[in-house]
């Protein structure tokens, strides 16, 4: 967009709880065309259905708030499912949706699978794509490589955990890609990626490249969306808002942190790593409406924590622009 008119983190939950606002002033753009119709569709990431035993009541949650809604479509922003034969029921929960559903792809898919292994799984033709949608258009990146001696690798295998300054890139042909297919179109846009377009530590490495392209452009960006983090933040830079869409189900806690009280006994030993999960009571995900008018809202669960919560622990609630909490915000943006 050409600078928002403004963005108002409204930080007013779904039923939970109330949350400060923050009001930032833009101005408005001239691109979006009003069809009449107002899209709405429905997002969650890292619901992790491998390290969750409560994983199914999680997705069912969202998919029959989806259902109820009659949204246009749902989108998952990564780190949802191996692909597993034991998963198969998990994916058909995600099918009951009766509408279009698109994926993201996260990075831990790639602990056991290959790419086109979960492609497969998914029934995806790639693994980064773009889609029209009522009068909107919409882009999923792949930030899933590893860059090294001058070549882009694929993740697959746990080929990933090495330095960390060798992973998270997007490669240079889907740079161009996107670049082609951002110019192309002419409608208002929305960019989904797993790993974040703008943040300092965890996200993208050659992000940079990522964002020139999109502020060459900004009159169409309404918005970037990741997941990957376990936050929930906004971010404006150059134009460009960015939204962070915590996971459906917890956020990590370091060993020392860790704990056996949350749930039975036996959940913990049939899941290795639960207890350095600190839970969320309630599966949190969004539902976004966009206005051809030029606005867009985003309205998002609030939760609290499955006691004790990590704070209660000792861990550190975080710096700005990496803070735990057990919320998505709602947002209000004009475009």
């Amino acid at each position: 967009m050409k600078r928002r008119e403004f963005i108002n983190r409204l930080g007013i939950g779904a039923s939970l709880a109330v949350w400060p606002t923050t009001l930032l002033s833009f101005t408005p753009s001239s691109i979006a065309q009003d069809t009449g119709k107002v899209l709405n569709f429905g997002i969650m990431a890292d619901v992790h259905k491998d390290l969750m035993p409560d994983a199914d009541t999680r997705l069912k949650g969202f998919i029959s708030e989806a259902n109820h809604r009659k949204v246009d479509f749902i989108i998952q922003l990564g780190d949802f499912c191996m692909a597993d034969k034991k998963n198969k029921d998990f994916l058909q929960i995600w099918n009951t949706y009766k509408g279009p559903k698109y994926h993201v792809l996260g990075n831990h898919y790639m602990d056991r699978n290959s790419k086109a292994e979960m492609l497969d799984f998914w029934g995806m033709p790639k693994t980064y794509y773009s889609y029209d949608v009522e009068g909107f258009h919409f882009i999923v990146l792949d930030a899933n490589f590893l860059y090294e001696d001058g070549k882009f690798i694929d993740y697959e295998r746990s080929n990933f955990y090495v330095d960390s300054s060798l992973r998270t890139f997007i490669n240079d042909e889907q740079i161009e890609w996107f670049k082609a297919d951002l110019e192309a179109t002419g409608l208002p846009t929305i960019v989904f990626s797993h790993q974040s377009l703008w943040h300092y530590q965890w996200g993208v490495k050659n992000r940079l490249t990522v964002q020139k392209i999109m502020e060459a452009h900004k009159s169409k960006v309404v918005c970037c969306m990741n997941g990957h983090d376990h936050i929930d933040y906004h971010h404006h830079q150059n134009g460009i808002d960015y939204i962070e869409i915590n996971s459906m189900s917890y956020q990590w806690m370091e060993d020392k942190y860790n704990n056996t009280a949350r749930y039975p006994k036996d959940m913990y030993a049939s899941y290795k790593w639960l207890p350095n999960l600190a839970t969320y009571k309630d599966p949190l995900y969004a539902f976004a409406s966009l206005d051809p008018k030029g606005s867009m809202m985003i309205k998002g669960v609030q939760s609290e924590w499955v006691t004790p919560s990590p704070f209660a622990l000792g861990m550190p609630k975080g710096i700005l622009g990496a803070e735990y909490s057990a919320r998505i915000s709602d947002y209000d943006l004009k475009f």
